[in-house]
C-alpha cells in the first residue's frame, strides 16, 4: 500500500517543476546517484559534465629540458649529457673540461597547466630521458623551466623523480619492468594563464567529447526542459546556451546546474580493433546481416627425431648425427554456421565463444564481414 502514495508524490513534484519552469527559472532537481537503479537495472544515464566541457576551459601545454642528478650509475654518457653538464657547472662558476655524467641524465620535461591555475599551485609534469641513460630511479631533477608556445616561462619543475620502472642486469642477462626512463616530478606555476572568455554575447557553448548529433540534441532538449528556449544544438559536437539574465553574474552556478543534468548518450555502431594487442571492442548497436560462416581447422605437426650413425668396426670413421624430420597435416573438416540477420553484440559474442575463435581470427572475420557488406557497423583498425 505504500507504493501508491510514493508514486503520487513523485508525480506531484514533477508537475510542480514543469509548471513553475514556464513562469520563472528554477534549478534542476538533484541528480540521481551515479549507480542508481531503474527497475532493478543500473541507470544508463550520465551527467552532462562528464561528456562535455565548456568552450574556453582548456589546458595549456608547457615543455622544457633539464638535468637529473643522483642516479646510481645509470646516467647518460653521451656528448649531449656532457655538454649540458659542462654548461651547468659553468653557470655555477665552475669550469670543467670533461664532466663525469654516469650519475646524471639529460631529460625533457613536459606537462599541462589546467585552466584557472594560480601562482604557487603545484602540478605534475612528465620527465623523459633524452640521452642514453638506462634509469631515472632515485634521481632528482634540478630547476627546469617550462615554457609555453610563446616562449614565456609559466612553471618551474624541481624535485625527486617518481617512477615505477625498474631495470637491473648483469654481464649476461638483464631485466626491465615498466619504463625506468620515464618519471613524474612536481612543478610550481609561476605565471597564470588567463582563460578565454566563456560568455560571448550572453551565450556559452558546450563541446561534446564524442561527437554525435543525437547526443547533442538530447542535451539541448534536457536544458530546454529546465531553462525553456535557451539551448540549441549547432552541430554534432556543440550545444549553444543562452544564459538566463538571473545567472549572468553567477555563471559558475549556472554551469554547475547544467553539468548535473543527466542524459543517455548515443553511440554509433562501431567495431574497434587494435592489431598490436589483439583487443576488439564492439558497440551495442553492432549488427550483422545473414551470412554463412565457415571455420576450417588445420593442424600442422612437425617432429624432429635425429638418428646417430655409427661407423663400421675398424673403419676409423666418426659417429655423426643425421637429422630426421616428420611433417604431418591433420584436417578436421569444416564447420559451417549460419549467422541470422540482426545478430546483436551479445549473440555475436556467444556465437564466437561457441566456435572458440581466437582474437586474431576475429580480426580476420570482421575484416571479411566488412568487405562482404554483412557488417552493419563502422570498422576501425588501429
Amino acid at each position: 500500500m505504500k507504493l501508491i502514495p510514493d508514486i503520487l508524490i513523485v508525480l506531484c513534484c514533477c508537475f510542480c517543476s514543469v509548471t513553475t519552469a514556464s513562469s520563472q527559472v528554477v534549478a534542476p532537481a538533484p541528480a540521481a546517484p551515479r549507480n542508481s537503479y531503474v527497475r532493478g537495472q543500473l541507470d544508463p544515464s550520465v551527467r552532462v559534465k562528464d561528456i562535455t566541457f565548456v568552450d574556453g576551459d582548456r589546458n595549456n601545454h608547457v615543455s622544457g629540458d633539464g638535468l637529473v642528478f643522483g642516479l646510481s650509475g645509470t646516467g647518460g654518457k653521451s656528448e649531449q649529457t656532457r655538454s649540458m653538464a659542462s654548461s651547468y657547472f659553468l653557470h655555477k662558476g665552475i669550469r670543467v673540461d670533461q664532466a663525469e655524467t654516469k650519475n646524471m641524465s639529460a631529460v625533457l620535461v613536459s606537462g599541462k597547466i589546467p585552466p584557472y591555475a594560480r601562482k604557487g599551485e603545484t602540478i605534475l609534469i612528465n620527465v623523459s630521458v633524452a640521452d642514453d641513460a638506462t634509469s631515472l630511479r632515485g634521481g632528482t631533477l634540478h630547476q627546469a623551466v617550462l615554457r609555453g608556445i610563446d616562449d614565456e616561462i609559466y612553471a618551474i619543475a624541481q624535485g625527486p623523480i617518481i617512477g615505477g620502472g625498474v631495470a637491473a642486469g648483469g654481464a649476461a642477462a638483464s631485466v626491465t619492468k615498466n619504463h625506468p626512463t620515464v618519471g613524474v616530478c612536481e612543478a610550481i606555476v609561476e605565471r597564470e594563464i588567463c582563460p578565454e572568455q566563456l560568455l560571448v554575447n550572453g551565450r556559452l557553448r558546450l563541446v561534446l567529447r564524442n561527437k554525435e548529433y543525437s547526443t547533442a540534441t538530447q542535451i539541448s532538449n534536457a536544458l530546454n526542459m529546465v531553462f525553456p528556449n535557451t539551448a540549441r544544438a549547432l552541430d554534432a559536437g556543440t550545444v549553444e546556451i543562452a544564459v538566463p539574465r538571473s545567472f549572468q553574474r553567477s555563471l559558475p552556478a549556472f554551469i554547475s546546474m547544467v553539468g548535473e543534468l543527466r542524459i543517455k548518450p548515443d553511440q554509433r555502431a562501431r567495431v574497434v580493433i587494435n592489431q598490436k594487442t589483439g583487443t576488439i571492442v564492439m558497440g551495442k548497436h553492432v549488427k550483422i546481416s545473414r551470412v554463412l560462416f565457415a571455420s576450417e581447422n588445420i593442424v600442422i605437426s612437425t617432429a624432429e627425431t635425429p638418428v646417430a650413425s655409427q661407423p663400421a668396426p675398424f673403419s676409423q670413421g666418426e659417429t655423426v648425427v643425421l637429422p630426421r624430420s616428420a611433417v604431418d597435416i591433420f584436417e578436421s573438416g569444416g564447420t559451417y554456421n549460419v549467422w541470422q540477420e540482426g545478430l546483436t553484440v551479445g549473440d555475436l559474442a556467444q556465437a564466437l565463444n561457441t566456435l572458440a575463435v581466437s582474437p586474431n581470427s576475429m580480426i580476420n572475420i570482421f575484416t571479411t564481414l566488412r568487405n562482404q557488406g554483412a557488417l552493419q557497423a563502422e570498422l576501425v583498425i588501429e
